[in-house]
């Protein structure tokens, strides 16, 4: 039995990337929502100036949140994934 050190690299980068991608770039994309939302709705600013609404970052914070709510629906059938097979004969592409 060998070790193979360029493919434990390998699969270590892929776990860390994905980990990365999940664990950090979710709650990011939905701060940035959260950021367009506060925008889109236009109103009165900390300095006391007013600003209009934003309709165009209104509704990219709206497809930010469906995509963030998506991902977050697959994540949960993915993990019961097995479950979804043997009771209900659904299988999920990868």
């Amino acid at each position: 039995m060998s070790i193979d050190i360029a493919e434990i690299i390998s699969n270590t980068t892929s776990v860390l990337g994905v980990g990365l991608l999940l664990g950090a770039g979710l709650p990011l994309l939905f701060s940035l929502g959260i950021v367009l939302q506060d925008r889109g709705a236009g109103g009165e600013r900390r300095d006391g100036s007013v600003s209009a609404p934003n309709p165009v970052a209104k509704y990219a914070s709206w497809a930010i949140f469906t995509l963030v709510g998506l991902a977050v629906v697959y994540g949960l059938l993915f993990v019961t994934r097995n479950s979804l097979d043997h009771y209900l004969g659904i299988t999920l592409p990868i």
